[in-house]
């Protein structure tokens, strides 16, 4: 009798087994494995251009009117916090991009840029940074030129100022921070594309106190007009002409 129990308890376990077998629902194929971009970086920056705040060049298709011309001239002063391009890390590199938008968006109008790389940047660095930045700012230039010179970038939020300089004396941008409804906030503007960044943090509303640039057959120096803070995220494929 006991041989005959443990004969029929093994046959109603195998029974089980079996049954829970088919009836277990057939699993997912495993997701593939996201190749990994060929650069990324984390970079913040600190801006200011011609226009009054905000930025109207972010919800146009034309620059400003200033008197009777239209442009946007602008320095775009930034640190890689964190970042590589393949075999390149970027953590600490900076660039100052000097610019004027042009008056048409769509065909490149009136525009230059010029990229000043900091003094420290090395040579793979510069490479990398040039095929980064030239994704992110997708404009169709008229004049594109490159530089390079020692210059400082620092944001100290206990006094509310933000500065980057060049060594030369030829650039230079003093925001300073906007006085909210709460002082104990910023102003912070969200939910708004930075170029073609992924992602960004928002646009910290710290007006600008002085920006100035001049080199390369260009020249502006304005007061008192648009500023801000940012941090962004990009990331992509490196160009086909670019190498290691």
């Amino acid at each position: 009798m006991r041989r005959a129990f443990l004969l029929f308890t093994f046959w109603c376990a195998l029974a089980s087994a079996t049954l829970a077998q088919y009836d277990k629902p057939e699993q997912p194929a495993a997701a593939p494995q996201a190749a990994k971009p060929d650069f990324s970086m984390t970079a913040s920056y600190i801006e200011a251009c011609s226009c009054d705040m905000f930025c109207p060049c972010y919800f146009n298709s034309h620059s400003t009117m200033h008197g009777d011309k239209q442009f946007c001239r602008a320095n775009l002063v930034l640190k890689v916090d964190t970042g590589y391009y393949k075999s390149v890390k970027l953590d600490g590199a900076k660039v100052w991009v000097s610019t004027d938008l042009g008056s048409d968006w769509s065909t490149g109008k009136d525009s230059w840029v010029v990229m000043t790389f900091d003094a420290e940047d090395t040579p793979e660095q510069k490479a990398a940074l040039g095929d980064i930045l030239g994704q992110l700012y997708p404009m169709k230039w008229e004049k594109v030129a490159t530089d390079a010179v020692a210059f400082t970038w620092n944001v100290d939020p206990a006094s509310g100022v933000a500065r980057a300089k060049m060594s030369n004396g030829k650039g230079e941008v003093v925001l300073e921070r906007v006085a909210g409804q709460d002082p104990k906030q910023e102003v912070v503007l969200p939910n708004v594309k930075y170029w073609n960044a992924q992602s960004n943090t928002g646009f910290r509303m710290w007006k600008s106190k002085h920006e100035a640039y001049s080199g390369q057959g260009h020249e502006f120096d304005y007061n008192g007009t648009n500023g801000f803070l940012i941090t962004i995220e990009f990331s992509g494929k490196a160009s086909a002409h670019t190498s290691d």
